[in-house]
This record gives C-alpha cells, sequence and structure tokens, in this order.
C-alpha cells in the first residue's frame, strides 16, 4: 500500500516536470516575433571628393566637404527574437530617391550581422538584380552597404559610395543616416555610432 501511495505521488511529479520540460523548449524555440513598418527621417550626405582623399591639414581649398539632404528610410518587415539569442531581422529597406530600392527588380537580403556592440547592430545588405533583367544596365546588378543599426530600428546608418548606389565612375562616400530630420541629428547619430564601432572610423560632421 506504501508503494501504491508512493506511485501516486511520483506521478503528478513526474508529469509536472514533463510538462516544464515541453514548455522550456516551446519558450526556448518560439521566435516573439513582431512586426515593424516605419518612416525614418533621414539625411543623405554625399562627399563632394572622390575617394581616396587625404586633404593635407594646412590646405582649406582642398578641404572634402559634404551635400545633405533629407530624405526618408522604409523599414518593413518582421523581428524575430529567441530567447538569450541575438534577434533575427527579416525586412525590406528602401530610400526615397534611390528609385531603384523600389523599382521592383532587386531584392533585398540582409541586414546580414556580422556584430553586436551594446545592443547595436553591424552587418552588410546587399540589393541583388533580378535574373530576368540581367540584361539591363550592368551596373545595376548588384548594390550594397554596410548597415549599424538598433532592434527598433531607432538608429540607422547605411554607409556605400555613390559608386554603387548612383552609377558614378570615381566614387565619393555615401552615408545615409537615421533617425535624423537635421544636420544636428545625424551628426548625433555619426557619435553614437563611432563611440560603439571606433574601428569603422565613422565621420563625425557633416
Amino acid at each position: 500500500m506504501q508503494d501504491e501511495g508512493g506511485n501516486a505521488i511520483k506521478t503528478p511529479y513526474a508529469i509536472g516536470l514533463m510538462v516544464l520540460f515541453f514548455l522550456a523548449i516551446f519558450l526556448w524555440e518560439f521566435p516573439f516575433s513582431k512586426t515593424i513598418n516605419k518612416e525614418i527621417p533621414a539625411i543623405v550626405s554625399i562627399a563632394d571628393t572622390p575617394y581616396p582623399y587625404d586633404p593635407p591639414e594646412d590646405s582649406e581649398e582642398s578641404m572634402t566637404t559634404y551635400t545633405n539632404k533629407p530624405t526618408v528610410i522604409h523599414v518593413q518587415g518582421k523581428i524575430s527574437r529567441k530567447l538569450f539569442r541575438k534577434p533575427e531581422f527579416d525586412t525590406q529597406i528602401t530610400v526615397d530617391g534611390f528609385n531603384w530600392t523600389t523599382d521592383g527588380r532587386h531584392s533585398m537580403t540582409g541586414p546580414v550581422l556580422s556584430e553586436r556592440k551594446d545592443d547595436l547592430n553591424t552587418g552588410g545588405v546587399i540589393y541583388d538584380y533580378e535574373t530576368r533583367y540581367s540584361s539591363s544596365d550592368p551596373f545595376e546588378y548588384v548594390k550594397s552597404a554596410m548597415i549599424f543599426f538598433d532592434d527598433d530600428f531607432e538608429q540607422i546608418l547605411l554607409s556605400s559610395t555613390t559608386e554603387v548606389w548612383m552609377g558614378e565612375k570615381e566614387p565619393r562616400e555615401l552615408l545615409i543616416i537615421g533617425s535624423a530630420a537635421n544636420d544636428e541629428e545625424a551628426e548625433q547619430v555619426l557619435r553614437s555610432v563611432r563611440e560603439i564601432y571606433p574601428e569603422w572610423n565613422i565621420r563625425t560632421e557633416l
């Protein structure tokens, strides 16, 4: 009779452990996804001299300056984050003023993450020209950019060149900086990125 009572106690205990085990597996694998649909004010900043440039410190005339214009970055898609792991991003990023990002001919891959520090991600985005349009202008075949961004895209920096994004023969530096409605806000984003990733030597002035 004692054995039967002991078994009676052990049975719900074992069931409870099994429930906790499967619950733990479920929570571990559950993606905790959320949809993102943002329009982010941004500044497009383009250098006025081609790469590579290293102006003499004592020559103001040869100093690089930047053309800064407002634009909007659109981020649409899904963000998933499993417990205790890096988030995964299934998003499309387009930028007003660069019509090829919305012409339906480019398929974006990424962001492909390479590093994450202080909740700021860095990696790359690639816009592949779809094969059915491969007979078109070859410079449009693949476009890419380095990207810095936080999980909610409150800060986002795309870094590329005018050769890649605009087809110029002599590449100039191209930065797209958000969230920023003016040059001062854009510089604050640049300083934040530079502070976390000093090794990339991101400029902090527009």
